[in-house]
Formats: C-alpha cells, sequence, structure tokens
C-alpha cells in the first residue's frame, strides 16, 4: 500500500494507522516513539506530519524508511532508550506478541516524559464474537509462533480482555483518556439481542460491577460490539 509516496506492507489493521494520524494531527509536535515499528508505515506518517519520530522492532529488516532512525528491541526486554525520552509512544498490535505485557507498560511508561501518551491497539478479544467463540472453542485464537520471514507471522502469544489490560496500563502508571475502535463489526449485529442482555446485566450490578470489573467500559457498545481491533490511548500519570 502506498503511503506519501512510499510503499508499504501493512502489518496490522489498515483503518489503525489512520484513525491514529487524525489524532495526531491536532497534537502539539514533539518526540516519538513507534514500536514495534514493523515496515514504518505509522512512523513514515508521523514523520511527514512533523514529529521527531524514533523507531524499534525486534525485526528491523523489514523497515523502509531510511530517514528515520531504528534501533533493534524486544517489547520483553528493557528498551533502548533513556528515561523520559518522549512526548508520545506509540505500540500497534504489540501487546498480543509480548509475554509479560505488565513489563512492556511499565517500559512504556519509564521512556515517557510524565503527562506523556501512550496509543496501543490490539485484537478486541472482548467483543460479543470473541466471547463467543472462547466459550465453543475454549481458546481465542490458535498460538502463532514468531516467524522472521513472514513479518504477518509474528507470534499472537498474549490474548488479554479488556479488563486485564486496563489494570496492566494502571500498574504502568497510566490512566486511560480514550477507546476506540478500527470499524464496526457490521456481521457482529445479529447478536444485538444478546448485547442488549449484557447491558442490563450491567445495569443491575450498578457500582460493584463498575468498582470491581469495570463492568461499564468492558461491557460497553464500543468493546462489545466493536471490530477486530481497540485503539487505546493512555495518559502517564506518575
Amino acid at each position: 500500500m502506498q503511503v506519501y509516496g512510499r510503499e508499504f506492507q501493512a502489518a496490522s489493521l489498515n483503518e489503525i494507522h489512520y484513525i491514529i494520524l487524525e489524532t495526531m494531527k491536532k497534537m502539539p509536535k514533539g518526540k516519538v516513539l513507534d514500536f514495534p515499528a514493523g515496515t514504518g508505515r505509522l512512523s513514515w506518517m508521523l514523520h511527514n506530519e512533523g514529529f521527531d519520530v524514533a523507531a524499534a522492532d525486534i525485526g528491523t529488516h523489514w523497515f523502509c524508511n531510511p530517514e528515520i532512525p531504528i534501533v533493534k528491541g524486544d517489547l520483553d526486554s528493557r528498551f533502548p532508550f533513556a528515561d523520559g525520552s518522549f512526548d508520545y509512544a506509540f505500540c500497534v498490535d504489540g501487546p498480543e506478541h509480548v509475554e509479560n505485557m505488565y513489563h512492556t507498560f511499565r517500559e512504556f511508561s519509564r521512556i515517557l516524559k510524565s503527562g506523556g501518551l501512550f496509543t496501543m491497539s490490539y485484537p478486541n478479544y472482548s467483543n460479543l464474537e470473541s466471547r463467543l467463540r472462547n466459550i465453543f472453542y475454549g481458546v481465542l485464537e490458535p498460538v502463532e509462533p514468531y516467524a522472521e520471514t513472514d513479518c504477518k507471522n509474528n507470534g499472537h502469544i498474549n490474548r488479554p480482555p479488556y479488563p486485564l489490560l486496563k489494570m496492566a496500563l494502571e500498574y504502568a502508571g497510566f490512566s486511560i483518556e480514550k477507546i476506540q475502535s478500527e470499524k464496526i463489526k457490521y456481521n457482529q449485529l445479529f447478536l444485538a439481542p444478546l448485547a442488549v442482555i449484557i447491558s442490563i446485566f450491567t445495569w443491575i450490578k450498578g457500582e460493584k460491577g463498575k468498582k470491581k470489573y469495570w463492568l461499564d467500559e468492558t461491557n460497553s457498545w464500543k468493546i462489545l460490539m466493536g471490530g477486530n481491533g481497540l485503539i487505546i490511548t493512555a495518559k502517564k500519570i506518575r
């Protein structure tokens, strides 16, 4: 796919990068980390909008932007950047690839300045389709081993539902500011009656469900009936 005159192989859902870009066009310019950067499509978009972009990935050979510095990095290890180096950090389709997302989010918090914004995307394992798949199959997806020869087969080894992901972000010192879905999942609409039942259950549980399970967020229409990907923006508060 061509972006700003350059060809990129998309390793994530197409809509995600464009949703992020539209948000970033309204933000003050600053230093950005794109990790995992993949082929570099998001890095290139942000670079062309005037952001100072650095990139990292475990497979740097896929990166297509000689103008942008990239270093080899592992989301499960210490990031090769100093504390407080960035105003913004992006982890597009990254959490599902890590062994320990608590560590990964702590590292993103460490390299961000106070008040910095962290935007991540990951498969929506909390929408109705995923919940039903888990009931009938006993697992959300088969485990996919990492393959350096295929940028689209990079090992989905972690499948956190929204509440566990939110918990890991808060442990790392983040506060969620915005939740988006990459698109409406129309083939899920026939499940709308079930979504209504879940909404009634959420209302019955009230404050207890909200406080203990974050049911107001987990069972929100945005997540429950959302598409294949969630985009979450969180602010570093400590």
